[in-house]
């Protein structure tokens, strides 16, 4: 039996960056950082949790461009038995990727 723990499972590649971002999903607004992205999500450091299954909007500026994409609330760090010792934030998907938000990442990707 192979062990499988520890191997990267993700169908598409993250890039790793400390971006500030401000989001609103139904009731909740806040404001993290972006730990890591990909072309189709991410993952937003924040004590601010909106519930798995929102609408959510996000705003961030970076590689001298202002984005703002619309997703879903995938999970939050809440979700997990081991949340209590883990950084709060949540993970999202990007339902329809703005043409601003594919020039970021294409860029990212090149720098």
């Amino acid at each position: 039996m192979s062990d499988v723990q520890g191997k990267e499972r993700r169908r598409l590649k993250r890039v790793v960056q400390r971006i500030p971002a401000r989001f609103r999903a139904g009731s909740v607004a806040g404001q993290g950082h972006i730990k890591n992205i990909s072309k189709e999500g991410l993952f937003i450091r924040t004590g601010d949790l909106p519930e798995a299954g929102q609408t959510i909007q996000v705003s961030f500026e970076a590689l001298d461009q202002k984005v703002d994409i619309e997703g879903t609330v995938c999970w939050t760090t809440d979700q997990f038995p081991e949340a209590k010792d883990a950084p709060p934030g949540f993970g999202l998907r990007v339902d329809s990727p703005s043409r601003d938000f594919l020039h970021f990442f294409e860029n990212l990707l090149l720098g």
